[in-house]
């Protein structure tokens, strides 16, 4: 071995070791951080099923000027700190639903949109919900597509498909699936970079930040809603998809699912479009607009329909 290799391999080394320090000293630090979940109304509901143990929490709305809300959360999510934000601004009646494997939702089977979307349709049924807003946030999309595949056209009063896509099998989703269960899964250090910056931006939401890290899934889940979300094409169904009233929130800035291809999934299906100004994470980075689409999709369920931001 030449002294120049053994140099480099000697740097490369100290490399490796100084940020394996580094990555301690963020995680124990982040460790210190008690998370701390805010304050939810309603009640925690679990249910046994072939697959294991599904959970929703169940909110008695004081309102009857809308639909009860079905909520679907998206990928590395829950229930809990996928909606927290909608929880808090809506005097609706909510059911919001742990996907399988997800928050308080035990999975003793793979992973599946078929298994995701049962336990949706299981939910709502097991607490007596009728004509609701079925509402999916990214891979929530996908779930609740399948769920209107196997369900007549008239469970729903109509579907809010958030940030979401028909489609998820071109190229760059299928490089970025690929890559996102190790880049994103609990204590990996992407994501606790992350987390370390949402704590300095924000101090007095350090509970609540720890929390909404501490609660995604483990990584053979990531790993399994990945692959469903690669082989998700739902151009393919056509008429078969049973789709109620349905608008598509297109998030216009979003850095995951691209614009176009959201637009172009609306188009596939007929149905609404608003734009929403923002990224991905619509839902806590702009909860009050998405409380203002779901409202005036509820009230005006077809037809055109225009939000002002």
């Amino acid at each position: 071995m030449s002294t120049r290799t053994r140099v480099a391999s000697a740097a490369l080394m100290a490399a490796a070791a100084s940020a394996a320090v580094a990555y301690r000293r963020m995680a124990q630090h982040l460790d210190m951080a008690p998370a701390a979940a805010p304050p939810l109304p309603g009640t925690v509901v679990g249910l046994a099923t072939e697959w294991g143990r599904l959970s929703y929490r169940w909110i008695e709305g004081s309102s009857t000027d809308g639909p009860p809300l079905v909520l679907v959360h998206g990928w590395g999510r829950s229930a809990d700190t996928a909606w927290w934000p909608i929880i808090e601004r809506t005097d609706r009646s909510v059911l919001a639903i742990d996907l399988p494997g997800h928050g308080r939702s035990i999975l003793d089977d793979r992973f599946t949109f078929e298994i995701a979307a049962e336990a949706v349709l299981q939910a709502t049924e097991h607490a007596g919900v009728h004509d609701a807003q079925l509402v999916g946030h990214s891979m929530g999309g996908p779930v609740c597509m399948t769920a209107l595949l196997h369900s007549e056209r008239t469970r729903f009063a109509n579907f809010v498909a958030l940030a979401t896509s028909a489609y998820w099998v071109t190229p760059r989703y299928r490089v970025k699936l690929a890559a996102a269960p190790w880049a994103l899964a609990p204590r990996s250090p992407i994501l606790l970079r992350a987390e370390s910056v949402e704590l300095r931006s924000d101090p007095r939401a350090a509970g609540r930040v720890a929390w909404e890290y501490a609660s995604r899934p483990s990584r053979q889940v990531l790993i399994e809603a990945a692959i469903e979300l690669r082989r998700f094409d739902a151009r393919r169904w056509g008429p078969l998809l049973h789709m109620p009233p349905t608008t598509f929130g297109i998030t216009t800035r979003d850095g995951v699912i691209d614009p176009s291809d959201q637009r172009a999934s609306a188009l596939i299906f007929g149905c609404r479009m608003v734009d929403l100004p923002t990224d991905h994470s619509v839902v806590s980075l702009a909860p009050d607009s998405v409380m203002r689409l779901l409202d005036l999709a509820a009230a005006r369920p077809e037809g055109p329909l225009l939000l002002a931001i």
